[in-house]
């Protein structure tokens, strides 16, 4: 993981953009180019190399580990990869996401969610992914939501429609009460009190604090025209799209609870198609 790690940072970047708009937290993330061509290609390879950590649990990781059966391995983590067609399963943006959390946030998974679906041709129920941070002793819960489209306008209504469900009473109960009976980490790990006394401690569920990360990607026709992300040009052009793109997730009212936060993570690419086509080959190919 360390090294999957370091390739993520030298392909993913976080764009430093200041901007008025502060009505929810947002992040614009965008890869780097080689030779001209911006780097979706490397971003495949990093998805494919981050699917055991994704689809397996740490217990499993260590045993395919130790028996060395690194084949075994990749063939048991694409298993539990949806068998749904690239454009209606979301496995491909919670990968995403999942790559984003672990790398670039203080994050740690507590549950795989692939393994609770009963039918590798269902989504992933609830939230798409079961993270948590400790931020100043407290345990924060980060229960995602991925938006792995072509167009902005669509990643940005399914988000909402998702957000504002989830952010009701019994849907919130139902998903902590599977989470709880699901966590992955046990009592040698030195957070685990902590973060089983919040979901199994009876704990009201106004003082469980939330944080949903929400990946939303699209096709930017900026990005063909530039090959080069210190290009004080692109700079300027993707300054103006981040800009764009965040008014344009403000013009939606999110009322929610105050334990609860979201966060915008907006990354264009230049062909969300091509990406997906690439994964389909490579899982036909794992499988």
């Amino acid at each position: 993981m360390k090294q999957l790690r370091k390739r993520a940072q030298n392909l993913l970047f976080k764009f430093d953009l200041s901007h008025e708009h502060v009505k929810t937290e947002k992040i614009g993330m965008t890869l780097n180019y080689e030779e001209g061509k911006y780097r979706q290609a490397e971003l495949v390879r990093i998805i494919r190399e981050s699917v055991v950590h994704f689809a397996l649990t740490k217990n499993e990781l260590k045993k395919y580990k130790d028996d060395e059966d690194f084949g075994e391995m990749q063939r048991k983590a694409w298993e539990r990869i949806s068998k749904a067609h690239k454009n209606s399963k979301g496995d491909y943006g919670e990968l995403l996401l999942f790559i984003i959390l672990s790398i670039f946030f203080p994050t740690e998974k507590f549950v795989t969610k692939v393994r609770l679906r009963s039918s590798t041709k269902d989504q992933i129920k609830g939230f798409d992914c079961a993270h948590f941070s400790i931020e100043e002793d407290n345990v924060i819960l980060w229960l995602g939501e991925a938006k792995f489209h072509q167009q902005f306008s669509g990643a940005i209504t399914d988000a909402i429609k998702s957000i504002r469900e989830h952010n009701e009473i019994d849907y919130l109960k139902d998903e902590i009460s599977i989470l709880s009976s699901n966590i992955e980490i046990n009592d040698t790990f030195s957070e685990f009190e902590k973060i089983n006394t919040i979901l199994n401690g009876g704990v009201t569920l106004d003082k469980i604090k939330i944080r949903i990360p929400v990946l939303l990607t699209y096709d930017c026709n900026v990005i063909p025209k530039y090959g080069d992300i210190e290009d004080a040009l692109f700079i300027k052009a993707m300054k103006n799209e981040f800009l764009k793109k965040y008014k344009s997730v403000d013009k939606h009212d999110l009322t929610l609870k105050p334990n609860i936060e979201v966060m915008f993570i907006v990354v264009p690419f230049e062909s969300v198609a091509d990406i997906k086509t690439e994964l389909e080959k490579l899982e036909v190919a794992m499988r």
